[in-house]
């Protein structure tokens, strides 16, 4: 790594003017905005409530560089969303692993445990942060189910510290992307973030209680080509639903156990997840004012525009002209 940076952090704002100093960036309200030789890019540290601080970092990285989160208390826990096209690696107490598109992509980490990134250089990454004093989250899980604590749902035993790695669920992913849209200089931008860290919260809570544990089986192969999956219907999301036989096929699995594998990993089933990204494209496409409502669902290959209306309405609550309009 031809750069080491290390900084301190906490749920409060007070280390938001030396990270500024850190990185080489400047202090706006509640961002920090830089451009130099390390990075381009925007941080925002925004205060949500009494004991939730949440941190938003959107940077590319001109060059390799390791940056070393650390802290001298140990009374929170960091709650991290990862988007980024390249593999990153992510050191925890000393033990690497990998941070990407076809691997971890969220983590919970208990704010005693020392955290690196390495980032190579024209690495991109959004990351969303979410910093919990520990009461805060117990009673979070104590509202859900009262036999519920923080051991119980995030004790990593063979690290002996709460630690857990998994992947960001598809609704979570769905309402990032569109959270990234929203401009930094929008006047409700921080109302934006703060609605998304409630959604992000009350998602992940409810999913990490509601299903096992997939972490162990995070290295199979089995668990990589479902990934791969995801990638490829993302990949032929303007054409029609390719079928479960034709994905199992494409991953050397039987239909069954892929189906199986792919619901239980995704918290979707193939086909569910298939139609949730085409109508997000469509979403997409209709923001940039490029397409009318007839050529997205030709585009997407909706049997009929009314079609896409009938399923636009019931995902978003809106008809798609009238979506449009609002752009």
């Amino acid at each position: 790594m031809k750069t080491v940076i290390e900084h301190n952090y906490n749920t409060s704002r007070s280390w938001l003017e030396l990270f500024a100093q850190t990185m080489g960036g400047s202090v706006e309200g509640n961002f920090v905005k830089g451009d130099n030789e390390i990075y381009e890019g925007t941080q925002c540290v925004l205060p949500v409530e009494d004991g939730i601080t949440a941190i938003l970092s959107d940077k590319t990285y001109k060059q390799d560089i390791l940056v070393k989160y650390r802290n001298e208390n140990s009374n929170f826990m960091g709650l991290y969303f990862y988007l980024t096209d390249q593999d990153i690696d992510f050191v925890l107490n000393g033990n690497t692993t990998v941070v990407g598109e076809l691997n971890y992509n969220l983590s919970i980490v208990d704010s005693d445990v020392d955290m690196d990134y390495g980032f190579q250089k024209g690495t991109r990454i959004f990351a969303i942060c979410i910093l919990f004093d520990k009461d805060i989250l117990s009673k979070k899980l104590h509202q859900i189910d009262k036999k519920l604590s923080l051991n119980n749902i995030f004790l990593n035993a063979e690290k002996n510290a709460v630690i857990r790695l998994d992947r960001i669920d598809p609704e979570s992913l769905f309402l990032i992307s569109d959270f990234r849209k929203i401009a930094y200089d929008n006047a409700l931008y921080e109302i934006f973030f703060k609605g998304l860290v409630y959604q992000l919260t009350s998602n992940y809570l409810q999913h990490v209680t509601a299903h096992k544990d997939i972490s162990d089986r995070k290295k199979s192969t089995d668990l990589k080509n479902i990934l791969k999956s995801k990638k490829l219907l993302k990949n032929i999301v303007e054409e029609p639903f390719p079928g479960i036989n034709y994905l199992a096929e494409q991953v050397c699995m039987s239909p069954s156990k892929f189906k199986k594998l792919f619901t239980e990993i995704s918290g979707l089933n193939p086909g569910t997840y298939f139609y949730k990204i085409k109508l997000n494209r469509a979403k997409e496409m209709l923001e940039t004012g490029k397409y009318n409502v007839n050529e997205v669902a030709r585009q997407l290959n909706y049997s009929t525009v009314s079609y896409l209306g009938k399923r636009f309405n019931e995902r978003y609550g809106i008809c798609p002209k009238k979506y449009q309009s609002l752009f």
